[in-house]
């Protein structure tokens, strides 16, 4: 029986790292103390399957404005033949792609994919700040799940001007409006931390298309109030997902079960909650 699934995992293969992230990698290693290490498919498929668990592994768009090549629909479609038994894919399109977008929307359904990944932040715009009406109807189309990076973000953490990274095209309040106009559209926000939590939580108390994805804050530094919302209320909106390799799945469970969380409520985040946004 799978102990988990983590919803959300950038695969640390050397296209990655060289590609979409390039420019930000040595940001990233004095931001978390040691460098990312690259690692092979089989590597990380390994690291999952060892804990009877598995990896929804995210594409990224590496956008026109970066000359950064993406980790695209395709690429995640090779990682996830690599073991299907343990991969899940969400591929990547440039939001600002009109019809080559829309395409490339179709291109992921085609490929077996079961998402789409958005970095609002280092795409530098805004689920919401052009008719994106097209997109987020082919993914509802086409059962696509569409997950937002939302909140702060590590990508240029510390650098003058953030490396050019602004955060306020990531307020979840952007996604709001795409979950408004898209009901049918299953929608992930992820990083709900402590910048815009009370937004995010909005928006998914309001919109019931919206789920939650705990990456980016640790279960010890989980409010009261946030935690009470995860157990009751918003249970079956709310699901686990790591950061991978940027957060640990193994240090974020250990504390989770220190809470001492119900068996059924951690079987509802850590599993089934994302199971049934994951089937098509």
């Amino acid at each position: 029986m799978t102990r988990f699934i983590d919803a959300h995992v950038h695969p640390p293969v050397q296209r990655f790292l060289d590609g979409p992230i390039a420019d930000h990698v040595d940001r990233l290693r004095d931001y978390l103390g040691e460098p990312i290490k690259p690692q092979t498919p089989e590597e990380v498929a390994d690291f999952y399957r060892s804990r009877d668990a598995r990896a929804v592994l995210l594409g990224w768009n590496g956008h026109a404005r970066s000359g950064r090549r993406s980790l695209g629909n395709r690429d995640i479609a090779e990682l996830v033949g690599h073991a299907p038994d343990v991969f899940y894919g969400f591929g990547a399109v440039d939001p600002t792609g009109g019809a080559g977008a829309v395409a490339g929307i179709h291109q992921a359904a085609r490929l077996g994919l079961s998402g789409l990944s958005f970095h609002p932040a280092s795409e530098r715009i805004a689920p919401s700040d052009r008719d994106g009406r097209q997109l987020w109807e082919t993914a509802a189309e086409h059962g696509l799940v569409c997950l937002f990076h939302t909140g702060f973000t590590r990508l240029g953490a510390g650098a003058p001007g953030g490396e050019g990274v602004g955060l306020e095209p990531a307020r979840p309040i952007h996604v709001d409006r795409v979950a408004a106009a898209h009901p049918d559209l299953r929608i992930i926000l992820a990083h709900t931390g402590p910048l815009w939590l009370d937004e995010a939580i909005a928006v998914a108390t309001h919109k019931s298309n919206v789920h939650l994805c705990l990456s980016g804050v640790s279960p010890k530094a989980m409010s009261p109030e946030l935690l009470e919302l995860i157990r009751g209320p918003l249970m079956r909106q709310v699901h686990f997902g790591s950061d991978y390799p940027f957060g640990s799945p193994d240090s974020w469970l250990a504390e989770w079960d220190s809470l001492g969380t119900s068996e059924e409520v951690s079987r509802t985040i850590l599993v089934e909650n994302i199971s049934g946004l994951l089937a098509r």
